[in-house]
Parts: C-alpha cells; sequence; structure tokens
C-alpha cells in the first residue's frame, strides 16, 4: 500500500476516443454525389453577410456635448440667479434639469451600444455632476 503522498507525476496526454457505429450489409448504394447546395452570391442580399457595419462616432459626441452643455447652463443659471434675477435663474434651472436627463439617457444608450464610449462617460459625468439636483442633495448631505 502506498501513502497518498507517494503519488508519481506522471505526464498525460488527451486523446480523442471515436466511437464507430456497427454497419450492417446494406444494399448498393449509387456513388454519384448529388450536386452540393451552392448558393448564388448575386442571389443574397448583403445585408446578411457577416461584414462589421462601422459604428456611429456622431452620438457619443452628442452625449459628451449634452453633458459640457448642462455644466454651462448650470454657470449661467447661478450667475443670473446671483445676480438678482430669481425667475430666470429658476427657468435656466429647470432648463439644465432637462438637458442634463438628456445627456445621462443618451450617454446610457452609448454605452451600452458602445458608441464612443470614452466620449459617452464623460458627457455622463458631467450630466451627473453638474445636474441641479444632484447639486442640492449633495449640499444638503452636508449640512449637519
Amino acid at each position: 500500500m502506498t501513502n497518498p503522498g507517494d503519488i508519481e507525476r506522471v505526464g498525460t496526454k488527451v486523446v480523442p476516443y471515436y466511437v464507430v457505429g456497427v454497419v450492417e450489409d446494406e444494399p448498393e448504394v449509387s456513388t454519384e454525389q448529388p450536386e452540393p447546395n451552392t448558393v448564388n452570391p448575386e442571389s443574397v442580399a448583403p445585408d446578411s453577410y457577416s461584414v462589421r457595419r462601422p459604428r456611429p462616432t456622431w452620438l457619443g459626441f452628442i452625449a459628451a456635448t449634452l453633458g459640457l452643455a448642462t455644466f454651462v447652463l448650470l454657470i449661467v443659471a447661478m450667475l443670473i440667479a446671483t445676480g438678482g434675477d430669481f425667475p430666470a435663474g429658476t427657468i435656466l434651472s429647470y432648463v439644465t434639469i432637462v438637458v442634463s436627463i438628456s445627456a445621462v439617457i443618451t450617454a446610457v444608450i452609448c454605452l451600452v451600444l458602445g458608441y464612443q464610449r470614452r466620449w459617452a462617460a464623460f458627457g455622463l459625468a458631467m450630466a451627473i455632476l453638474a445636474n441641479p439636483l444632484v447639486l442640492v442633495t449633495v449640499f444638503r448631505s452636508f449640512e449637519g
């Protein structure tokens, strides 16, 4: 009896094992090969080929532009509101929120579908960080 630690290290080789079925005596079959099913390339629609289509690059740039526009609108709304025109500052804040939501939706679509992911991630970050609702929530958490 050997100890479990006394096992020799033997290289193993995996060999495929093919099973061949039993063939009974069957009547003679004609040796003519049927014509293979070939497809005429002109009869196939071009969309059915597995050619990779170019991805649109403009969608990621739109997400980044909307994110940057959110930041600019936030700065303008804050400047107008601190200048004393509160109704115009409030309206610009609402416009900032709408642009921010549009940027988030566009950026998420770009990230999921893989269209210019870096630009989309930049737009998403800008849209979230410059959203007035997010800023108010963050500032309220520091209140104490």
